[in-house]
């Protein structure tokens, strides 16, 4: 078993250069137990090993940022070490020092570097060139060193410029950008996996009488606390987006017709319970949303089908031709506008047979001014 010599972390380096982790493998005690003394003497910290099989035992548990090690040296063959060692290396880099007896072959040195050593020394080593190997094995490691830093920083910014590309600045919440990746994903779940999937695009009613009497400024507000209720009232798997505008558009994965219809009513139920108060002369003394629902149901042959809830029914969907997700959007955008046309603040669902909307809207207004369901 091989001993270890360190010297503390208070020792200071010349030059400015920063103390280096050395490993010595030598299985020469006494030319082991020199270098290691000669290398804590120029002011770094070193750890010693009889055998390369140990070096790479004690590497691998503490990376050194210099191994010395003689080519010459019985067991593990010298290139094979290297190669173990260079294996290990990630982003950062281990300098590799061949010594070899004087009377090695220029062959041998060529060997050693092509092997991977970074430079050879002839024994008896002079300290002097010890020391200049050292300066110049401190300055590579220093590089590598300051090279995987900026590399983590870079790409943490990277990281961190893909979310916000994909966020709205405005709102919070997911972008067009976002959702067209999601679409593309989600599409490929439903198809392999058959997931139920329900698609609903939410407008806040009468926005522009907003923006027109309170100001843009207000309605930048407004919009951030309406998707923020919508976020807040839907499942933490459910998807919201900024579709463009006063339009969100939410993904829910995995719901029936009838679990989405609920989800959403609570999202409506939400918005309006923020009581922002509405232009004096949009019909509505608050600010609501209206939104249009379309449900993609896959069959058990694994065929798609646009599926829906009767209305006022939770037994039976009645499906048509629609196949995939982006046509569900399509779908929810046209029963959005059926909500519209049929007073605002309510839920229309996809087309039932031949142009007949489901409707789940409110029925009454309370003493409060607040809409109640049937």
């Amino acid at each position: 078993m091989a001993d270890a010599a360190m010297i503390s972390d208070d020792a200071a380096h010349e030059g400015g250069l920063r103390a280096l982790e050395v490993l010595v493998v030598e299985d020469d005690e006494i030319a082991r137990t020199s270098l290691c003394d000669a290398i804590c003497a120029l002011g770094h910290r070193c750890r010693l090993a009889s055998s390369r099989c140990e070096a790479l035992r004690l590497h691998a548990a503490h990376r050194a940022d210099v191994i010395i090690s003689n080519w010459n040296a019985s067991g593990l063959d010298g290139t094979e070490f290297h190669r173990k060692v260079r294996s290990l290396d990630r982003s950062t880099y281990t300098y590799l020092l061949s010594t070899s007896d004087r009377d090695a072959t220029r062959r041998e040195v060529v060997a050693a570097v092509r092997a991977g050593a970074d430079a050879c020394l002839v024994k008896p080593i002079d300290v002097d060139e010890l020391e200049a190997q050292l300066v110049a094995a401190g300055r590579v490691v220093g590089a590598y060193r300051v090279l995987a830093a900026q590399t983590v920083g870079l790409r943490r910014d990277s990281q961190a410029i893909f979310r916000s590309a994909r966020v709205d600045a405005l709102t919070g919440v997911a972008n067009r950008l976002r959702l067209e990746e999601d679409v593309d994903a989600l599409q490929a779940e439903v198809l392999r996996y058959r997931r139920q999937v329900c698609v609903a695009m939410c407008d806040v009613d009468q926005f522009k009488h907003y923006n027109d009497h309170f100001g843009h400024v207000a309605g930048d507000e407004a919009l951030r606390r309406i998707a923020q209720a919508i976020s807040q009232s839907l499942r933490q798997a459910d998807r919201v987006y900024r579709y463009g505008g006063e339009e969100f558009l939410v993904l829910l994965s995995e719901q029936t017709p009838e679990s989405a219809l609920a989800a959403l009513d609570r999202a409506r139920r939400a918005v309006e319970a923020l009581a922002l108060p509405q232009a004096p002369d949009a019909t509505s003394p608050v600010v609501t949303v209206s939104i249009g629902l379309a449900a993609i149901t896959p069959d058990r042959d694994g065929s798609m089908r646009g599926a829906v809830p009767e209305a006022n029914s939770g037994a039976r969907c009645i499906a048509d031709s629609d196949l995939s997700v982006r046509a569900g959007i399509v779908r929810a955008d046209r029963a959005l506008y059926r909500a519209k046309a049929d007073g605002r603040n309510r839920i229309a669902i996809e087309p039932i047979g031949s142009g007949v909307y489901a409707r789940y809207a409110p029925a009454q207004r309370t003493a409060a001014g607040a809409f109640t369901m049937p």
